[in-house]
């Protein structure tokens, strides 16, 4: 009998002991990476709001809290890495084009050496010619319109090589372009990297 009624006491104890409420400190603590059931659900813990989703930048993820800061990055990380793809294509697309120009650039640039060179003898040419044509002073009347001539050809020399040094010009401006083009692609590449690194911080299991 005694038996009977101890059993009867210790049964009455665990019923009543699973009955009592788990103390909210003994509850899991809402952090990033905690499982959750509700989609779209939002909590609050230390003052930070959590929301219930699947992390994009973990593959294959399941519903678990996620942090707002967490949210915001890991947004923004998807967005920007899903512009890359169009940012590559538009950077391609110039680059194409500015090779096109340096091509041209550079025909043109070579072309300007020689002729610059041929210039550059005739103007030695024509020097040689005014020197002697100064130094017959018995003959400066007549000499006269001549000399001029020679110094107008020269100008016109000196100005025909100044011209033709805008296609070396150009060719620098182009082929800086071009490294400028894929500069800025690299930056954009990057930025990319840095957001998802920023957002795998933000989003560590227990943020």
């Amino acid at each position: 009998m005694f038996r009977k009624v101890a059993l009867t006491s210790l049964a009455a104890v665990m019923v009543a002991g699973s009955l009592i409420a788990i103390p909210a400190n003994a509850a899991t603590k809402v952090s990033n990476g905690v499982a959750c059931s509700k989609s779209g659900a939002t909590t609050k813990s230390g003052g930070t709001t959590y929301r219930c989703a699947k992390n994009p930048i973990v593959k294959n993820s399941k519903l678990t809290w996620l942090s707002r800061d967490c949210v915001n990055l890991a947004a923004s990380y998807i967005k920007s890495k899903n512009s890359l793809p169009v940012a590559k294509a538009k950077t391609d697309a110039t680059i194409a084009q500015i090779d096109l120009d340096i091509a041209k650039w550079k025909a043109e640039a070579d072309q300007a050496v020689i002729d610059i060179a041929d210039y550059q003898a005739k103007i030695l040419i024509i020097k040689d010619a005014l020197a002697k044509a100064k130094a017959d002073t018995a003959n400066a009347a007549t000499n006269r319109t001549k000399i001029l001539q020679y110094e107008t050809g020269i100008r016109n020399f000196e100005t025909a090589i100044r011209a033709k040094g805008i296609f070396a010009r150009n060719l620098a401006r182009s082929e800086q372009d071009k490294k400028n083009a894929a500069g800025t692609y690299k930056n954009v590449a990057d930025e990319v990297g840095i957001a998802l690194s920023m957002a795998q911080v933000i989003c560590a299991r227990g943020n």
